[in-house]
């Protein structure tokens, strides 16, 4: 059994404890539909987009700062984020989405719900709390729970981020014809990460796609080691966390894209 196995399993166990339906009946139901989507920020940007997230913890880092979580979301949109990205796993991250809940409210930027979904009702609670997003992983879905997730989010009026780690998911993600794709630069069977794992991805990359390099990015150079890859923004969770004067970090992070 893998990590990812077991993050699987036990949102198998939520699912079937009624954890969604409790959610649908206590979360205030929030309207973002005010908000521009990510897929049209992206549309209209000629530097890489940053997705910010909010995190707590991971499987590969145990404890981050405790910060206000609400000048945070609100430091991101200050100093340039396209979007926010909110984890709600509660176990193995520290998420909730009371959590995400509570923080689309404090900005007018659109918010990923980024967690493991598997089951439409993931979605509609997803819908409730106030996300413009979802996150769909290739590598625990087969291409017919693809096809229905994806196309239940996108009736809902989300917009959909399609996340790959191999050419292999690559292939089947182009299946959708999704907007956007998030390239993983963490192996989520293994928690070992590479940041030029996105260039090898996108090595043949087609054209009409957003692209998002995701984990493992820490600083600009980083940033400048993928941004040649044809990437349209970078998803950036712990080194935000970590970071104590965003105000030049963040925006030192946007470079200009390269096509």
């Amino acid at each position: 059994m893998t990590i990812l196995d077991d993050i699987v399993a036990y949102k198998k166990e939520l699912l079937a404890e009624g954890y969604y339906e409790d959610l649908l009946r206590t979360l205030p139901e929030t309207d973002v539909r005010y908000k521009k989507k990510l897929s049209e920020r992206l549309s209209e940007r000629s530097h890489l987009s940053v997705i910010a997230e909010i995190k707590s913890k991971s499987p590969s880092v145990k404890k981050l700062p405790e910060r206000n979580l609400t000048q945070q979301v609100k430091d991101y949109e200050t100093y340039g984020a396209q979007a926010i990205s909110i984890l709600t796993d509660e176990y193995y991250f520290g998420g909730s989405y009371e959590r995400l809940n509570q923080l689309t409210q404090q900005t007018t930027l659109p918010v990923l719900c980024k967690d493991f979904m598997i089951e439409p009702i993931q979605i509609d609670v997803a819908h409730r709390a106030g996300a413009s997003m979802i996150l769909l992983i290739v590598n625990i879905l087969d291409d017919q729970q693809m096809h229905e997730l994806y196309q239940y989010a996108k009736a809902l009026d989300l917009d959909v981020l399609v996340e790959v780690h191999s050419k292999q998911e690559l292939e089947r993600a182009y299946q959708l014809a999704p907007e956007i794709i998030g390239v993983n630069n963490r192996d989520l069977t293994r928690f070992v990460t590479d940041v030029e794992h996105t260039n090898e991805i996108l090595a043949d990359k087609r054209e009409g796609f957003y692209y998002i390099s995701e984990s493992g990015i820490h600083t600009q150079s980083d940033v400048e080691k993928v941004v040649g890859s044809g990437i349209d923004g970078v998803l950036i969770g712990e080194s935000l966390m970590k970071c104590d004067d965003l105000s030049q970090f963040l925006p030192s992070l946007q470079l200009k894209k390269e096509q």
